[in-house]
């Protein structure tokens, strides 16, 4: 199997983070990110739009911070690699619920998004029980986030006017074609690492 996207860790560690990783900074940059979607939620249910999609915007800017902090100063921790999807798949939901209430369409796409992260969070969870995990985000997974991330801006922030029928249904289109694909190459993955732990 490809390297690039394994890594070992000691399975007596699996769900339980180290106290010394807790509060290291990109830990506590995902903390904030996640404490951030219920004022996100806040600000959109107040129809304040520009507002709620700017708090996503910064949410997305502590995920490449932490991640740089993480990678440049070697804090990159165990809990760390399952907090930080955790907190980005948790505010994309976030973000993907809210926008049915502007473009009931994208009921479809939550739908889809939550049984594409429901599945492979219980094939990752059992993998990293048995002391496997994937090692950070494969190129398919980065490019649907960023896609995905951008369309939702877009939803939240502009006024209902301005949401056009084709600009709508060309992002239902692209993020369903980007989450199938990450989906089977994550999928793919975690196989593979499902085989390599009855070995």
């Amino acid at each position: 199997m490809n390297n690039t996207y394994v890594e070992n860790f000691n399975t007596s560690l699996r769900g339980t983070p180290k106290k010394q990783d807790l509060l290291k900074i990109p830990n506590i940059l995902c903390y904030l990110r996640i404490l951030m979607i219920p004022v996100f939620v806040y600000l959109f249910y107040k129809k304040m739009f520009w507002q709620s999609a700017l708090v996503a915007v910064l949410a997305s800017v502590t995920d490449i911070v932490d991640g740089y902090i993480a990678r440049t100063f070697d804090m990159k921790t165990d809990w760390g690699m399952f907090l930080d999807p955790l907190a980005d798949k948790l505010m994309q939901l976030a973000m993907l619920i809210c926008s049915i209430f502007k473009a009931p369409i994208f009921l479809f796409l939550a739908i889809l998004f939550f049984v594409k992260e429901l599945i492979t969070l219980v094939f990752g969870l059992y993998v990293y029980h048995r002391g496997r995990n994937l090692n950070g985000s494969i190129w398919c997974g980065k490019l649907c986030t960023v896609i995905l991330d951008l369309s939702l801006f877009y939803v939240i922030a502009a006024p209902e006017k301005y949401l056009y029928t084709g600009i709508i249904h060309g992002i239902i289109c692209a993020c369903t074609i980007l989450l199938v694909m990450a989906f089977v190459i994550y999928m793919k993955q975690y196989i593979e690492l499902y085989k390599e732990t009855g070995r």
